[in-house]
């Protein structure tokens, strides 16, 4: 079976977007994602932020590496690999943004 390039470069970026997830939840890095404005996190807010948008970061890239995967096979239809793209890319968002509206204030 020929693997596509497409489907290793895939692969390759969601797996780096899970180290960043990974680096930003436990290194508690929410400037990696913020950058300036990390500062309108309050500091006691800072750990389950950053714990909220690794997990978000780490779901959204499940989306990417599902995609890789299942480009490989040829007798999975297209639509299953759209079908996974959506529910992970529409999880992470969804908890993305859920982090972003309890813990980012503009007021501080």
């Amino acid at each position: 079976m020929k693997v596509e390039m497409i489907s290793w470069i895939t692969f390759a970026m969601g797996v780096f977007l899970l180290v960043v997830g990974i680096v930003v939840w436990a290194g508690k890095k929410i400037d990696l994602v913020h950058g300036e404005d990390a500062k309108k996190v309050a500091e006691y807010n800072v750990e389950p932020y950053a714990r909220i948008l690794g997990i978000g970061i780490m779901v959204l890239s499940l989306a990417v590496i599902s995609y890789g995967v299942l480009s490989c096979f040829p007798l999975i239809p297209v639509y299953v690999q759209w079908i996974s793209v959506g529910v992970f890319g529409g999880a992470g968002t969804a908890i993305l943004i859920f982090g972003h509206k309890k813990y980012f204030s503009d007021k501080i």
